[in-house]
């Protein structure tokens, strides 16, 4: 990771109160200095935004409403200097904080970056809570105040990359189950749309599971190919039974039963995690999880459809010598259809 820019700015607010003065800001001039400290404290934040980071999205479209991702671009033009551009984008987040009386505040900690030839923007909301050091003079217990990384409640990561590329989607963020009023400010702040694209979701899940089982250390090809084919049944009934929403969890324990916290890892934390674009709970698109469990392709005119099951059961099989696909014992209606469809003497 190669940290361009980084600053933080203090938004102080008391929980139960709203409206315009609730928030009071104490403004950071200058940038933060890259050293070991800042490099420690964003190593942490993306591991653990990487772990809570469960809803991926797009900005919103509407310019006059979306006021941060005009600011994005502005920054990107070279219209706005890092720190000019903070500040424009705290202040937008202060104005949503106003209208959030359970919001209590925090320290905005925005940063640029790079990591594998990709750029990204961090955005989030840190809290501190009390803690303890250790004089080293007169090794007395001394408190103190430290960054709680078990309150990342508000972060947004923009891959700026695949904006640029217009791919969708670009923007990964944290949806809390349990404290949406408290934070859903913050999201409307940075214009975070939902991606409900199941298609999409299910395409990058199946993606993942497969690149996860064949990198599986001490198999044979051949062993890795029968792991791929018990996950791939797995993985198709975790689906069908989770047909209005599947979530992280499940799909873990059906690609690793035994490890699944490991498949969580790959997909969050992991060194490929960024090839991976997914939500942490999504309704899976029958039309494509259906491929788990049948093979489909088309040639020219003619289309084929079968169950893995055919291929298994050698009922489909396929000939390297003479490159054909071959249907074995073949209905008779079907070979009647053939026949009377063939060219004499052909």
């Amino acid at each position: 990771m190669e940290i361009k820019a980084a600053v933080i700015h203090h938004l102080k607010k008391q929980q139960h109160t709203s409206g315009e003065g609730s928030v009071s800001v104490h403004w950071r001039e200058g940038l933060l200095p890259a050293d070991d400290t800042l490099t420690s404290v964003c190593a942490q934040t993306l591991h653990l935004f990487s772990r809570k980071g469960n809803s991926t999205g797009t900005f919103g479209e509407n310019e006059d409403l979306h006021r941060f991702p005009v600011r994005v671009k502005e920054h990107r033009s070279g219209e706005l200097d890092f720190e000019e551009f903070s500040k424009k984008a705290v202040t937008i987040i202060m104005g949503e904080m106003e209208g959030a009386p359970l919001s209590t505040g925090g320290h905005a900690f925005i940063v640029s970056y790079e990591v594998g030839g990709e750029k990204f923007l961090l955005v989030t909301m840190l809290k501190l809570r009390e803690g303890a050091g250790i004089d080293d003079d007169n090794l007395d217990l001394t408190p103190t105040l430290v960054i709680d990384t078990d309150k990342l409640h508000e972060a947004a990561k923009v891959n700026l990359s695949r904006w640029d590329a217009g791919t969708v989607p670009y923007l990964t963020f944290i949806k809390g189950r349990g404290a949406d009023e408290v934070t859903a400010y913050f999201r409307k702040a940075l214009a975070c749309d939902d991606y409900t694209s199941g298609r999409h979701h299910t395409k990058q899940v199946i993606e993942a599971a497969q690149t996860y089982v064949l990198q599986i250390e001490g198999l044979s090809d051949e062993d890795r190919q029968e792991r791929w084919k018990e996950v791939r049944g797995k993985l198709h009934e975790c689906f069908a039974k989770s047909k209005e929403e599947v979530v992280l969890a499940a799909i873990a324990v059906a690609v690793d039963d035994i490890e699944p916290e490991k498949f969580v890892d790959f997909v969050t934390t992991g060194k490929e995690a960024h090839k991976f674009q997914f939500s942490h709970g999504f309704k899976p698109d029958q039309s494509v999880y259906k491929s788990l469990k049948r093979v489909q392709g088309k040639m020219g005119t003619i289309s084929v459809s079968f169950d893995i099951e055919d291929v298994a059961e050698k009922r489909v099989t396929f000939d390297e010598n003479q490159n054909a696909l071959l249907i074995h014992n073949p209905s008779d209606s079907l070979k009647a259809e053939v026949k009377a469809n063939a060219t004499p003497g052909a």
